[in-house]
């Protein structure tokens, strides 16, 4: 049995004005074969758990071609073309094959297809025909659609937020697909879209609502017939049709089961909406509490400046006003590249004036100038063994700068747009987290498996930016009316 693996991966803010090009996508790997293996044969990402099914003797899963990039604005029509072209050559180039395990992300929008992982998905077929049995394995931000769900025979998404089940919820995948092909089963699926969102600061899957949620849903997949299910979060900062909830269910040759159980999975998340809705302090009110906690390190989540959901990464609203209040014991990241090469220009150990963060659009602040002794200099390469938010092992800063300004405050300037979600970003670099009192991270669930082990307590904080908490600060031109919470009257039957 010979299974192809390939794809992209790519979460796209539409409101994020830095555009997702190709050369972002070859700079962050663009990868073939040996390379994929290197990569992901050892890591806990979704494209590990594919590799896993080769494990067994009769099957052999070939890793074609992959790529990914962070979270940024939307895809330029050059990058989705190539990208498109390079999946479609490789299937055809290498096969035949008996079946496909394709690498989407479900919340990918480029120029020209507002559906760009659906269109990925409808392309795949059309190259393969309509028998051969497609999986895919997604993250449970996806703005799903039918044209993925008519394009595939099994698409499973990740069930926990931070993603630490991605090897898990693939190899689930690839289990569904290999039977498939052995005439086990016939994998059916169906799709539920309520006209709901839910907003990012109570999507942790593991705090209510969504625990009972996720509990319902698991406890759906052990019934008779069912090969998977998924709760689908959505992703609201991709301004498309689709935003919003989703839920999906596989079962075993049985699509009227698949759309009665999917139904009641949707019924479940509309009757508890209200309890979606945003939670969190404001700036000032979220660093005095921390400031006056008995002890720390209290990790503030800057979820305007979410970088794994396509912000700017060099916010400084939290770095203002920490200032504004006189705290010291600070630890944050700040993406700009200016600023890390005139560090470099100095020297270690030099104290210098300059301007940082602020610098990609007024959303995320203005830039704020700090004097202090540049600590290091060193390269963004880091390599991360502890569980992380979809399971990477690699992660490049670009050349970094440590910054203490003569207020205390510790400032990590990076190159290149990384989140916060492994805790090896700062001991790389000679930083101990959990020696300040007030530590900064650019996300909202992705940096919890990081730092919950060394946090004693985790405020998620409703910041400004191209991923702000708060839904109402944005325009929408695309999405589906009505929409609750948008408009508080919608209903679902």
């Amino acid at each position: 049995m010979r299974l192809a693996m390939l794809g992209y991966y790519h979460e796209t803010n539409t409101f994020a004005v830095t555009p997702t090009t190709l050369a972002l996508f070859q700079r962050d790997g663009w990868l073939h074969g040996a390379e994929i293996l290197a990569q992901h044969s050892n890591a806990q990402s979704g494209l590990t758990g594919y590799l896993d099914a080769g494990n067994e003797p009769d099957v052999e899963v070939v890793p074609l071609f992959f790529t990914t990039t962070g979270p940024s604005g939307l895809i330029t029509a050059e990058a989705f073309q190539r990208i498109s072209d390079e999946i479609v050559t490789q299937l055809q180039q290498h096969g035949p094959w008996d079946g496909v395990l394709l690498v989407l992300h479900g919340a990918a929008v480029a120029e020209g297809f507002p559906d760009a992982d659906g269109e990925i998905a409808a392309r795949v077929r059309a190259a393969v025909g309509p028998d051969l049995p497609i999986g895919v394995a997604m993250d449970l931000h996806g703005n799903n659609t039918q044209q993925l769900i008519a394009s595939t025979n099994a698409v499973v998404f990740f069930r926990e937020n931070p993603h630490i089940d991605a090897r898990e919820r693939a190899r689930e995948c690839a289990s569904i697909i290999v039977r498939a092909v052995r005439g086990e089963v016939r994998p059916v699926q169906a799709m539920e879209t309520p006209p709901l969102v839910i907003n990012i600061t109570r999507q942790h899957t593991g705090s209510e609502p969504l625990k009972s949620l996720m509990a319902e849903c698991e406890a759906l997949i052990a019934e008779p017939g069912i090969l998977s299910a998924s709760v689908v979060q959505g992703y609201p900062y991709a301004d498309v049709p689709e935003m919003g909830m989703s839920f999906i269910v596989v079962a075993d040759g049985d699509l009227a089961l698949a759309q009665e159980k999917a139904r009641w999975l949707a019924q479940r998340a509309w009757a508890r909406r209200e309890e979606f809705l945003l939670a969190g302090p404001a700036p000032e009110e979220a660093l005095r509490y921390a400031m006056a906690a008995p002890k720390g390190p209290i990790v503030l989540m800057d979820t305007g400046d979410n970088i794994g959901a396509g912000s700017a990464a060099d916010s400084t609203v939290l770095l203002a006003t920490a200032r504004r209040l006189g705290i010291s014991s600070y630890l944050q990241t700040l993406y700009d590249p200016e600023a890390v090469g005139i560090c470099s220009e100095e020297g270690v150990g030099k104290t210098i004036t300059l301007a940082v963060g602020g610098k990609t659009d007024q959303l995320h602040g203005e830039p704020v100038t700090v004097t202090g002794r540049i600590r290091s200099i060193a390269v963004g390469n880091y390599e991360e063994t502890r569980p992380t938010h979809g399971g990477w092992r690699f992660y490049d800063d670009g050349l970094r700068a440590v910054l203490e300004t003569n207020e205390g405050q510790t400032l990590v300037l990076v190159s290149h747009r990384t989140g916060n979600v492994s805790i090896e970003q700062m001991y790389s670099l000679g930083i101990r987290p959990e020696d300040f009192q007030v530590v900064v991270a650019k996300g909202v669930q992705s940096p919890r498996p990081a730092y919950e082990p060394i946090a004693a307590e985790i405020l998620l904080v409703n910041t400004p930016g191209a991923a702000a908490a708060d839904l109402s600060t944005f325009t929408y031109q695309h999405r589906r009316v009505p929409l609750y919470p948008f408009e508080p009257d919608a209903t679902y039957s």
